[in-house]
């Protein structure tokens, strides 16, 4: 065989490894997760609505805090005429950490602008793997974005535990996804239910 062969054989080897490999990582951008990342915003809604002033509007949402909230008066950290603001913690992520959530909501007449921020880190403790220590995580020292490398964070598709590119990865699409699940909620409810009528009375009147 002449080395004109050899060449071409080994190009479409290169080339089939090199699709396979290619097929077998995946790349998430941060303009994926964050609207402005500068402020790290995450996203932003105008809600909008028939004929609903901007008081029924907010009295709507605070039944909506109420519901979902379990301590909601510590959730709600301002309130004035036209705006609340909530800061809240998400559930853990494959990260390890769980997050604050800053949440700013305005209100006018048929109307309200819902703006959502990653607020960094929850204070973790240290702890021990087997004998060793761990050391514990300040709050407020880590974003979603801090994950991301030069805007992106590419990684191998197969789950495994020291798969941490993988880990963030996925964990930054779910961080996303469940904060736009939750304003499509917030949505539905506001739309939905007056805040003298949400709760449906028993027979007995209450």
């Amino acid at each position: 065989m002449n080395k004109s062969y050899f060449l071409i054989l080994f190009f479409f080897i290169a080339m089939n490894v090199f699709g396979q490999s290619k097929a077998e990582r995946d790349t998430v951008y941060l303009d994926q997760i964050y609207k402005d990342v500068s402020t790290y915003l995450v996203s932003q809604r105008v809600l909008e609505f028939d004929s609903v002033s901007a008081q029924e509007l907010m009295k709507r949402f605070e039944n909506w805090g109420g519901q979902n909230f379990r301590n909601y008066e510590h959730v709600r950290t301002s309130k004035t005429e036209s705006q609340i603001t909530l800061n809240y913690i998400t559930s853990s992520y494959s990260v390890g950490l769980e997050f604050y959530i800053l949440m700013v909501v305005e209100f006018k007449d048929n109307k309200m602008r819902v703006q959502i921020f990653d607020d960094a880190n929850v204070y973790k403790p240290g702890s021990y793997a087997g004998t060793t220590y761990i050391a514990g995580i300040s709050a407020r020292t880590y974003h979603i974005a801090s994950y991301f490398r030069e805007g992106m964070i590419d990684y191998k598709l197969k789950p495994g535990m020291m798969n941490y590119a993988e880990k963030q990865a996925t964990g930054a699409l779910t961080y996303k996804a469940s904060i736009e699940s939750g304003l499509d909620e917030l949505y539905q409810f506001i739309k939905s239910n007056s805040a003298t009528n949400a709760a449906k009375k028993t027979d007995d009147g209450w």
